[in-house]
C-alpha cells in the first residue's frame, strides 16, 4: 500500500514512519512546514517531500492523472488543522489515519461522516492504549464478571501524570483553542478505554482545571472514578523521573504506561486498521463528545470523592 504523512516534522510522527515501515508499506510522499526531517532517511529515501499543501496538492494531482493514488494519508500536525487536513485528504480520495484527538469539535464528525459518504473512504483515528496488553486483560476481566454480576460498579482511581517541560507552556499544545487543552490532547487516552470498557457517562464533575492539571469524578454505567492528571507533578512535589499512568481497581494496580515502545502499539494499531478493524468515527465519538464536555465544565467543589492529588492542586492553587 502508498502512504503519505501531512506533519511529517512533528514530534509523533516518527512512531507512525516506524509503523508504516514495520507494516510492509511504502511512504510515496510526506509534507511539513518545517524542513527538518531527516527522520525521513532512516526508512524512505525515496520519499517525495514538501513544505507546501499546496506543492501536495499539485503532486497527488499529476498522480493521478498518471494512475497512481495513494491508500491511506496519515496525519500528526496540531490538534487544529486535523479537520482541514482530513476534509483535504478525503477530497483527493484518500483513506486518513489520524492522530488524537480526531477533531476539537465533536460536531466535525458528522461533517467528516458526511464526506466519508461522498468519497466512499474512511477515516481512522489512533487511540494506541485500547491495545495495550494490560487494557486488553482488563476489558476481558471486566466483561467476564458482568456477565455473572450485571450491575455491578467498580471502584476506580486513575492517576496520570506526565512529565512536560516548559517549552509545552509556550507551544500551541499550550494553546487551548489550538489544542484543545489537557481535555481533548492527553485526557483522551484514558477516556476512551474506560468508556470502551466501563460503559456510558452517567455524569461527572471537574474539581481542577488548571494549564497544568486537571482532575475530578467520573460516573459511568459500570465504574466510578476519581481521575486527575498532571503534566507538571513536581509543583505538587512529586518529582518523577517517569511519566506514571495508572489505574486502581478496588485496591489492584494495572499500569498502561510503561513499555509502549516495547509493545509496538502504533505497529498494531496499523496492521488493525489495514485490516479494517479500528477506530472510524463512532467509535471515538464518545470519548471525544466526553473530552469537549470536560473542557467546558465549571468547577464543582471539592468532595470526599475527589482524588487526593485534586485536593492537593486545590489547595496549591489557593496559596
Amino acid at each position: 500500500m502508498l502512504f503519505g504523512i501531512i506533519g511529517v516534522g512533528g514530534f509523533i510522527a516518527p512512531k507512525h514512519l516506524k509503523a508504516i515501515y514495520e507494516t510492509g508499506h511504502i511512504l510515496d510522499c510526506a509534507t511539513d512546514v518545517h524542513d527538518s526531517v531527516g527522520v525521513l532517511d532512516r526508512y524512505y529515501l525515496d520519499c517525495e517531500f514538501f513544505t507546501s499543501l499546496e506543492d501536495l496538492h499539485q503532486y497527488l494531482q499529476d498522480c493521478k492523472v498518471a494512475g497512481k493514488f495513494l491508500d491511506f494519508m496519515v496525519i500528526c500536525t496540531p490538534n487544529y488543522l486535523h479537520f482541514e487536513h482530513i476534509e483535504f485528504a478525503l477530497n483527493h480520495g484518500i483513506n486518513v489515519i489520524c492522530e488524537k484527538p480526531l477533531v476539537l469539535d465533536p460536531s466535525e464528525l458528522d461533517e467528516i461522516r458526511n464526506l466519508e459518504t461522498k468519497y466512499n473512504k474512511r477515516v481512522f483515528n489512533i487511540m494506541q492504549l485500547r491495545l495495550h496488553p494490560n487494557v486488553i486483560d482488563l476489558k476481558k476481566s471486566v466483561q467476564a464478571t458482568l456477565v455473572d454480576d450485571p450491575d455491578k460498579i467498580y471502584n476506580i482511581s486513575l492517576t496520570y501524570l506526565i512529565l512536560r517541560g516548559k517549552w509545552y507552556f509556550n507551544s500551541w499544545k499550550g494553546d487551548e483553542e489550538r489544542s484543545g487543552g489537557l481535555a481533548l490532547n492527553l485526557c483522551i487516552h484514558f477516556l476512551d478505554i474506560l468508556l470502551d470498557i466501563f460503559g456510558e457517562v452517567v455524569d461527572f464533575a471537574v474539581h481542577v482545571h488548571e494549564h497544568d492539571c486537571i482532575g475530578g469524578v467520573l460516573n459511568l454505567k459500570h465504574a466510578h472514578v476519581s481521575w486527575f492528571l498532571s503534566i507538571n507533578p513536581a509543583k505538587l512535589g512529586l518529582h518523577r523521573d517517569n511519566s506514571y499512568r495508572a489505574l486502581v481497581l478496588e485496591g489492584q494496580e494495572i499500569s498502561f504506561g510503561h513499555g509502549l515502545e516495547k509493545e509496538n502499539l502504533y505497529i498494531k494499531s496499523y496492521q488493525e486498521i489495514i485490516s479494517g478493524n479500528r477506530l472510524g468515527l463512532e467509535d471515538v465519538r464518545p470519548a471525544l463528545e466526553l473530552a469537549d464536555d470536560i473542557r467546558h465544565a465549571n468547577l464543582a467543589n471539592s468532595d470526599e470523592e475527589c482524588h487526593p492529588l485534586c485536593h492537593k492542586a486545590a489547595c496549591n492553587h489557593h496559596n
